[in-house]
């Protein structure tokens, strides 16, 4: 047999095999550090030079917002911008990264605060004990139990108590609580880290405050300034509903929609346009975002910064808003609101609002003038204040508010009926005062007019006459041509508007009412559910003056591009036309004049007998239900040969002495500016 080989032998075998592998995977480490030194070594260094690099997002400027004259409305300002960088802020969900966010969100807050500056807080509770929920923030506190999966009757106290919990900082003082959580809550609801790599803590800081966080940036930890525009409103107070705001994308769903609606890509992180024509003429006003590469050295200080895609401006919107009159057209309202309720007659001291309409005549919007309003530049600091104001400033009558508007409507109750041949121009009826056509309905008229032709009766303004006409025309034909021009119908403006309420035997079943006969003599002269907002009646106003062609009604005069290059023009639209038999609109353009003019009947004639400019209009006192608290309405055109404005004027509950009052002054100041003696701002100077 053969021997089996000794264990002395065996072992020996092991050991130099062990050391043939130890020294082959030595050489190949040799050969492999050879590699990288030697012969790679020349990249390696390279790339360790390099560092870390991150792509941030550079905002584009929007385009700037400019009145007819072009004075600015809206402009950008640069300014410095506090962000977390994601690459270095210390993000987790550990106690010990807990509490360092919470630090360096605290110091910041706390320089700021200290400088008067703010941070980005979109929590919808209280910043104060006891907690409640913001009011106006209905969708968003919503959100806020549904992220937190509570139920709906959750109060402000557990959503609190909730977030606390979930940013681990039980440890805090309450104070300090509600500070970190609503920053945090910021943060993830506009996803960050995930969704974005940089999130801006603050908008707008100081040079001062920049400085010291620069000079800090080891005390602040991921925490980097950049500088970026920001909206500069320095307007102010004038025209502030249709200007409108821009502010925060609120959650994942609205970022969706405006992703679906444009061919730009938004990120949570962006500000858009929330309303008026920041919001309407966002895909123009918005620029192309740029990218700013920055490269970092391993203990996060930059070594090295390249804007490798410049950012692309949005264009510049020109409006077709006389800045100027629209701010004058504010005041005067303003005036004439507080001597109202300053008066001692109790049948006009309780006027709640005014609004005045300008259209030139091919539907572009002169002024659009609402009281009460508000300031853009302080609407964020205005905010819990505005929305608790009774007299609700953020309300924009002029295009929103619908309102029963009286005689203003008898010129299109005219024009149909002369068009339909009810009456012609001399047709007189004999005004008894009270009108006796109905047993059960028997309305009755200001006065014994006695006899009355049409032109006659707009000017007097006889309900006697406009009963029997509305009768004899019928509600149906009425409203054919109301909507014709512009009553009942959306008039086209960009920044979104109410349709108003056309009387009528459809409306007032789909309200679940009956219709009487009666009702059709009391739409007859703008009662019954008529109600129509200041721009509808400025439209059909303008519709009247220029012969019977509604246009869509519009803000937008043109586009400009960023460069300046290109400007796109707003044509005029024709929303419709009425087919007329020759003198129809003539006739109650008549009539318009005569209110005007005929010193023994004129309704309008004490208001305007003095004035360097002719006029056409019609005034209305519209009922309200409430004794004493009548709507004062008025349209008028000027001048009345060769119209080149209308005006629509509603005062709510206001009387209608006070709507003459003020087209009076606003067609003054219209009329001072194109004469020359009062000559509109130089072009592209700030608004006052």
């Amino acid at each position: 047999m053969p021997q089996k080989p000794s264990r002395e032998y065996m072992s020996v075998g092991r050991t130099v095999g062990i050391v043939v592998f130890i020294l082959l995977v030595f050489v190949v480490f040799s050969v492999r550090l050879f590699q990288i030194q030697i012969v790679d070594g020349a990249y390696y260094a390279d790339q360790a030079n390099k560092g870390t690099q991150a792509e941030i997002s550079v905002s584009a400027a929007r385009g700037e917002v400019l009145d007819t004259y072009n004075r600015p409305m809206v402009v950008n300002r640069t300014t410095y911008q506090v962000v977390f960088d994601s690459y270095y802020f210390p993000l987790g969900s550990s106690d010990e990264l807990r509490v360092q966010q919470a630090s360096i969100i605290l110091s910041l807050a706390k320089l700021l605060e200290t400088n008067g500056e703010t941070w980005q807080d979109t929590l919808p509770i209280s910043v104060e004990k006891p907690y409640t929920f913001k009011k106006g923030y209905d969708n968003t506190v919503s959100a806020l139990k549904a992220s937190l999966r509570l139920a709906d009757y959750a109060t402000a106290d557990q959503c609190m108590a909730a977030l606390v919990e979930k940013y681990g900082i039980v440890s805090l003082t309450a104070e300090q609580q509600r500070l970190v959580v609503g920053v945090q809550y910021t943060m993830t609801n506009q996803g960050f880290p995930g969704g974005i790599k940089s999130y801006t803590f603050s908008t707008d800081v100081s040079k001062a405050t920049a400085t010291t966080i620069m000079e800090q940036s080891r005390r602040f930890v991921g925490v980097d300034i950049v500088t970026a525009p920001v909206r500069d409103y320095v307007s102010g107070t004038t025209a502030s509903h249709l200007i409108g705001l821009v502010g925060p994308i609120y959650d994942r769903a609205e970022l969706d929609a405006l992703n679906a609606a444009s061919d730009k890509t938004y990120q949570l992180s962006d500000r858009v346009g929330k309303s008026g024509i920041e919001k309407a003429l966002e895909s123009v006003l918005c620029g192309v975002a740029g990218v700013r590469t920055v490269t970092k050295d391993s203990d996060g200080l930059i070594i090295g910064e390249e804007l490798t895609k410049e950012p692309i401006p949005g264009d510049t919107v020109i409006l077709t808003l006389d800045g100027q009159l629209q701010q004058k057209t504010q005041d005067i309202l303003d005036a004439q609101i507080k001597e109202l309720r300053a008066s001692s007659n109790k049948n006009i001291n309780g006027c709640k609002s005014g609004s005045v309409v300008m259209l030139d005549m091919t539907g572009g919007v002169i002024v659009a003038a609402t009281w009460p309003n508000y300031d853009l530049s302080t609407y964020y600091e205005d905010y819990e204040t505005l929305i608790t104001d009774p007299d609700n400033p953020m309300f924009n009558r002029a295009l929103d508010g619908a309102f029963v508007c009286g005689s203003v409507f008898k010129p299109a109750v005219a024009v149909g009926a002369l068009n339909e041949k009810v009456i012609t121009p001399s047709t007189c009826i004999v005004c008894t005062r009270k009108y006796t056509y109905y047993s059960d309905y028997q309305p009755s008229c200001m006065h014994s007019c006695g006899r009355m032709d049409v032109s006659l009766a707009l000017a007097r303004s006889c309900n006697y006459f406009f009963f029997d006409v509305g009768r004899l025309l019928g509600i149906d034909k009425m409203n054919a041509y109301c909507r014709q021009m512009g009553l009942g119908e959306l008039t086209g403006i960009e920044v979104g508007e109410n349709k108003g309420t056309l009387a009528g035997i459809a409306q007032r079943e789909a309200a679940g009412g009956v219709w009487n006969p009666g009702d059709t003599i009391s739409a007859a002269i703008g009662q019954a559910d008529n109600r129509f907002t200041p721009l509808q009646l400025a439209t059909y106003c303008m519709t009247l003056a220029n012969g019977g062609t509604r246009y869509k009604t519009h803000l937008v005069k043109s586009t400009l591009s960023y460069d300046g290059t290109t400007e796109k023009v707003v044509e005029p639209v024709v929303l419709d036309k009425l087919s007329l038999s020759d003198g129809v609109i003539r006739e109650v353009q008549k009539g318009m004049e005569m209110a005007v003019t005929n010193a023994r009947y004129g309704t309008l004639y004490s208001y305007f007998k003095d004035a360097t400019y002719t006029v056409a209009g019609k005034s209305g006192t519209a009922q309200t239900g409430i004794a004493g608290k009548d709507h004062g309405t008025l349209l008028a055109y000027a001048p009345a040969d060769n119209p080149q404005v209308a005006i629509a004027v509603v005062m709510e509950n206001g009387g209608t002495d006070a709507s003459k009052k003020v087209a009076r002054q606003v067609l003054d100041a219209y009329f001072a500016t194109q004469s020359g003696t009062q000559s509109p701002t130089v072009e592209g100077e700030l608004l006052p």
